[in-house]
């Protein structure tokens, strides 16, 4: 069978690329991928070709696939998986395999495990560790954000505080403490604040701090209502030239945040997450740096006698991608506030290769067709441009310019395929 797919060959140097897939072993699986999500760590990988950790020495010779947050249907299962899947079943995966120590990883390591790809063969790890996930939300742009969303979940999951009465840990958010998000308008930022304010054990109040106009004004468009039928009290500030700890301080009449997470790697902010911590409280550092030398001035008499904690995590596991799933079915968040361009697989290589350009939120790319990438934004200038887009404005101006089932079934339906 063949397949076309986007390939890492080295340094910013991705080739769109049909060829033929190997019959499957009986202990891997032939998958159709339907949609994928395009996240700035394949930015990063592309960026560093062989010397990122996960790609291969000689990916010059033999190149991957690239792309992890995917989603499609089971198309061939092997023998020794045949009792447990079954063709025409929906699935995603958990990229993190963390197979007997090897940072291996689909999307970055693999020649014929990756999203951006219309047909790829699962090697036998991702089932022997249980990442194959059987899907149960409706429509492919959700469960191909599922694993974006296991980030921030295990995220808020590792937060902890101490105990002064044991050497336990009460992990995770404060239960109706102060959340602060720094820098959280963008893709990651609002999955963390989808899930506090989906969480069991959801803080009572979430400040998220942005400087970009446009990004606060969406945020606060989606999320108000949530959190006001949820009841839990929301604050989305720009901090623009303005003094951003007095405002933080501000919203919590002084009484500063629990639970602090950093979206973005920029000392500035790092070091006023550590200002704005409270008594026993805890600063996750999610941002994913790309220099190795980044730092920022941490108060150490804080950490002694304020018991501040501070930790970083990247990725999630399994179970906080089954978590996210189990919401996506329930209703509960919002994957569509993430995605703000749509593209065909064409599309895939020059979106990652300048995605942090390209701004706005999650690029989702539908892996059999053919078109290039668009904001879901500039849907009302593109609507006479053809009665695709016509149509896509149509249904997602009567969704609050979210992308949602209908838009999706719609493009499947008509947008050229890959292979014209």
């Amino acid at each position: 069978m063949k397949t076309t797919a986007v390939r890492l060959y080295g340094k910013n140097d991705l080739r769109l690329e049909t060829f033929e897939l190997p019959e499957i072993k009986d202990d891997e699986i032939l998958l159709k991928v339907q949609a994928d999500s395009i996240c700035m760590s394949t930015w990063k990988a592309v960026q560093a070709g062989a010397e990122h950790k996960r790609v291969p020495k000689d990916v010059d010779k033999n190149p991957i696939i690239i792309g992890h947050e995917l989603t499609g249907i089971l198309e061939k299962i092997g023998s020794r998986w045949s009792g447990k899947f079954h063709a025409g079943q929906m699935v995603t995966i958990q990229p993190a395999l963390n197979y007997q120590g090897s940072m291996d990883s689909p999307g970055y390591s693999y020649k014929y495990c990756g999203g951006d790809a219309t047909y790829i063969i699962l090697p036998p790890e991702v089932m022997i560790v249980d990442a194959l996930l059987p899907v149960e939300a409706d429509g492919f742009f959700m469960s191909a954000l599922s694993e974006p969303y296991s980030c921030v979940i295990g995220a808020m999951h590792s937060l902890f505080r101490t105990s002064r009465q044991n050497h336990l840990h009460d992990i995770g958010m404060k239960a109706g403490g102060n959340l602060a998000i720094l820098g959280g308008c963008g893709p990651m930022g609002l999955a963390a604040l989808d899930y506090g304010l989906a969480a069991e054990n959801h803080p009572g109040h979430i400040v998220v701090t942005d400087q970009d106009e446009a990004k606060i004004s969406r945020a606060k468009l989606i999320f108000d209502p949530v959190a006001k039928e949820r009841g839990i009290k929301l604050d989305i500030v720009d901090t623009k030239g303005k003094d951003d700890y007095q405002i933080c301080c501000d919203l919590t009449d002084g009484k500063k945040f629990d639970d602090i997470l950093v979206m973005l790697p920029v000392p500035a902010i790092i070091e006023l997450a550590d200002r704005l911590l409270g008594f026993n409280g805890c600063m996750n550092f999610f941002a994913g740096p790309i220099h190795t030398d980044l730092a920022a001035k941490i108060n150490f008499y804080d950490i002694h006698y304020m018991e501040h904690h501070v930790l970083g995590t990247t990725g999630g596991n399994t179970d906080d991608q089954r978590e996210a799933l189990s919401l996506m079915e329930k209703k509960l968040i919002h994957p569509e506030a993430l995605v703000t361009h749509i593209g065909g697989l064409d599309a895939a290589a020059p979106a990652t290769m300048n995605l942090p350009e390209i701004g706005g939120g999650k690029k989702l790319i539908y892996t059999h067709k053919k078109f290039p990438l668009f904001a879901i934004a500039d849907l009302p200038v593109l609507a006479p441009k053809s009665a695709l887009y016509k149509e896509l404005n149509d249904i997602v101006s009567d969704n609050n310019g979210l992308w949602c089932k209908k838009a999706e079934d719609y493009l499947l339906a008509h947008a050229p395929d890959i292979s014209e």
